[in-house]
């Protein structure tokens, strides 16, 4: 491998020359040495990697270059937390110059993947040929690289709704790299999310709902099925708060979720005390003793006001086969769970966790016992997913009264989303007939489906909606061109977001007060909730060193003198809806006009000027 001073790593914002896919690139001189086939590689790697790093690696490889090994591991890099679907292309042009072009979520993820990819490469083809490498140093860079690449990359119920805005179109934005709070759409039409839940969301309302004990007082204020529980500053008081209860009793921290903290099923003062640790650790100092309600749990989940789906969720459980032990059980239910569509959603893992015994010998078990055949085996009393636990759909069987129960809670709360956790006998049954409690409630409810995701982008983007604003570009018509068309497009009533490259504005206020690329303005752009156009100047050199700023544009308007090449054409012509080509610079607004409108008459704007 040559020299770092050898490696170019670049950002494609958009769609480009190089790639139909915004990306993050690096190029770099092709090493020497023999060439090698796809099946060396693949034994190299079987020899070089763990097994569950290896298999995020896309096998078998494509050949055994150099430049493919590199993309392979770099995209297996960005999938450590989890599947994101994102595209790849690795290439070797005819001067040797290697180039690998990686879809990405996060620049600096991807940056680091390909940084990470390309040392673990060198290695393994220096290896190849005869040489030694440092497999603890090779370990601890790739270790580093997931680590940082596992706060940077998207959490497993953004990845999925990610998917589906790219099936549906919709464009997405990181709003602040590595915050989890994802915008999806542009400007005015855009949504903020953080995993489910939207800026639509009462931040008042989601502070309320993480203490269990103060939403549990508004959803009884309302007249609606809460639950009994008090507050307990120590273990000694907690035993206290339980004997008067009556046993079983659950332990829980006021705050938090996720089932962390959470012991249920508690029959004794002694099982109080030590659940007033676990609790205490996870909420220090806001402990809760809550009476048991016999029954099972339920989410239901209410978006946009309306009631939207129902689980049932059940603590994690096996089944003996009178072969297995309950360590052996537990493990293939955990592969199982692994192999399953959207594992990173649904399939969480049962851990043994220092109760889990301790229920096993309740039931006359351990975990190296051999369940007979047909023997369920409990293995928790949490029925959470993040503990183990598993879904069953009951939304066809949820009461009205009780559907109209979590409309009304999510509205008090003034919550666009919300999990309400209800335990109850039977969900089919109003909660007026059968003794039942609301547990706690969620503003960040989960989902188990990218069906789920589909549903969740509906609620803010209906069938037919993209989140797209009217959007045109400028190629070589110049800054007196960009303040035309912008003027024209706020004839119409709409604040136009606009920039050149050099000079960026919403409406009359300017951004920035020094350079930045051309990509990174566009951004700021798309970003402010105010914008409700965009208009862009571009040269044909940024266009085809760079890409194109966006992933589409309604319009593309090219001067006669842009000096666009036939791969930069034919890239706005697979990416603008409209293009016009040969325009005259100084009245390319006029020339252009009746596209523009167009336009903005089918996305809802004012009358011409």
């Amino acid at each position: 491998m040559q020299s770092a001073s050898a490696v170019t790593i670049s950002v494609l914002q958009g769609p480009s020359v190089l790639a139909p896919f915004p990306a993050v690139m690096t190029e770099f001189p092709a090493p020497g040495g023999p060439s090698r086939t796809a099946a060396d590689v693949a034994r190299a790697l079987e020899s070089f990697l763990n097994p569950e790093f290896l298999s995020r690696v896309a096998l078998p490889l494509e050949d055994g270059a150099f430049e493919t090994v590199v993309g392979a591991l770099a995209n297996a890099l960005q999938d450590a937390p989890g599947s994101h679907g994102l595209p790849v292309r690795a290439t070797r042009g005819v001067n040797g110059r290697c180039r690998v072009l990686l879809g990405y979520h996060d620049t600096g993820a991807a940056v680091v993947a390909l940084q990470a990819s390309l040392q673990v490469t060198a290695a393994l083809f220096r290896q190849l040929a005869g040489g030694a490498a440092d497999a603890r140093v090779l370990a601890a860079t790739l270790d580093q690289a997931v680590a940082e690449i596992r706060q940077r990359q998207p959490d497993a119920r953004t990845r999925s709704l990610l998917r589906i805005a790219r099936q549906r179109g919709i464009p997405a934005y990181p709003a602040a790299p590595g915050s989890r709070v994802w915008v999806y759409g542009q400007g005015a039409a855009a949504v903020q999310f953080f995993e489910a839940a939207s800026h639509r969301d009462a931040f008042i309302g989601a502070r309320l709902a993480r203490s269990k004990l103060h939403s549990n007082r508004l959803v009884t204020r309302l007249g609606l099925p809460g639950v009994r529980h008090q507050p307990a500053a120590t273990a000694a008081e907690a035993r206290k708060i339980a004997a008067g209860m009556g046993f079983p009793v659950v332990v829980k921290p006021a705050e938090g979720g996720k089932g962390s903290g959470v012991s249920a099923g508690l029959a004794s003062e002694a099982e109080v005390e030590a659940a007033f640790r676990i609790a205490e650790q996870a909420s220090p100092g806001k402990v809760l003793v809550e009476a048991h309600i016999a029954g099972d749990d339920h989410r239901i989940a209410v978006f946009g006001g309306r009631f939207a789906w129902a689980v049932r969720r059940s603590p994690p459980r096996v089944t003996g086969d009178g072969a297995q032990t309950v360590r052996e059980l537990i493990a293939a239910e955990n592969a199982r769970r692994l192999a399953a569509p959207n594992p990173d959603l649904a399939g969480t893992p049962i851990v043994v966790e220092p109760g889990t015994e301790a229920l096993l010998a309740t039931q006359g078990l351990a975990l190296d016992a051999r369940p007979a055949a047909g023997v369920s085996v409990a293995l928790g009393r949490i029925a959470n997913i993040s503990r183990g636990g598993t879904l069953v759909d009951c939304s066809a069987a949820v009461h009205p009264d009780n559907k109209a129960m979590a409309e009304a809670i999510a509205r008090s709360f003034h919550l666009d989303a919300a999990g309400i956790d209800f335990m109850t006998p039977d969900i089919s049954r109003s909660w007026r007939e059968v003794p039942c409690g609301v547990l706690e409630l969620n503003s960040t409810p989960g989902f188990s489906s990218d069906g789920r995701a589909e549903f969740i982008l509906a609620t803010k983007f209906p069938m037919g909606a993209d989140g797209r604003l009217p959007s045109v570009l400028l190629v070589g018509a110049g800054a007196p061109a960009l303040a035309a068309v912008t003027a024209a497009i706020t004839a119409t009533g709409r604040r136009a977001g606009w920039t050149d490259g050099e000079s960026t504005g919403v409406g009359t206020e300017l951004r920035f007060t020094q350079a930045m690329p051309l990509p990174e303005r566009v951004i700021a752009l798309v970003l402010d909730p105010c914008c409700e156009a965009l208009v862009i100047a571009a040269t044909a050199a940024e266009i085809s060193n760079h890409g194109l700023p966006l992933d589409r544009f309604d319009v593309a308007l090219v001067s006669a003198d842009a000096g666009l090449s036939r791969a930069a054409s034919s890239l706005l012509t697979d990416c603008c809806v409209t293009v016009r080509h040969d325009l005259p610079a100084e009245a390319i607004a006029t020339a252009g006009w009746p596209d523009i409108a167009a336009v903005l008459e089918r996305r809802g704007a004012g009358a011409r000027p």
